[in-house]
């Protein structure tokens, strides 16, 4: 019967260790703290006046929208694949939304977020 050394021990908690100290890319880190101040503007919206004039519906729209992307930030942050999908998920979900009460939604953050998280898929689990 073999025994296990401390030295045998060692290798196996700095192996698990090793796959958990995974270091998150900056531009992943940069991107998700800036656009968690994007939330922090939609939170608030659902409070003016101007959000309700567009319909009953509207201001919990935009709550259920921020918890969805403080979600896909989370995600991210944690290098998920998940993220991904559930970001373009709620893309095509807001673009439908948005043409539904006549307005256009512009693509180019969520773009670039796709192209940034997209550059690291190969990293995320």
């Amino acid at each position: 019967m073999e025994e296990i050394t401390n030295k045998d021990q060692d290798s196996l908690l700095k192996s698990k260790n090793e796959s958990r100290d995974t270091q998150r890319p900056k531009i992943i880190t940069i991107m998700c703290a800036l656009y968690i101040f994007n939330v922090l503007g939609i939170i608030f919206v659902p409070f003016s006046d101007k959000a309700w004039s567009i319909g009953f519906w509207w201001p919990p729209y935009l709550g259920f929208s921020a918890v969805i992307i403080l979600i896909c930030i989370y995600g991210f942050w944690e290098m998920k694949k998940w993220s991904i999908m559930l970001y373009l998920a709620f893309i095509a979900v807001n673009q439908i939304v948005m043409y539904s009460i006549g307005r256009t939604a512009t693509l180019i953050i969520p773009g670039i977020i796709l192209l940034i998280v997209l550059s690291q898929y190969r990293k995320m689990t």
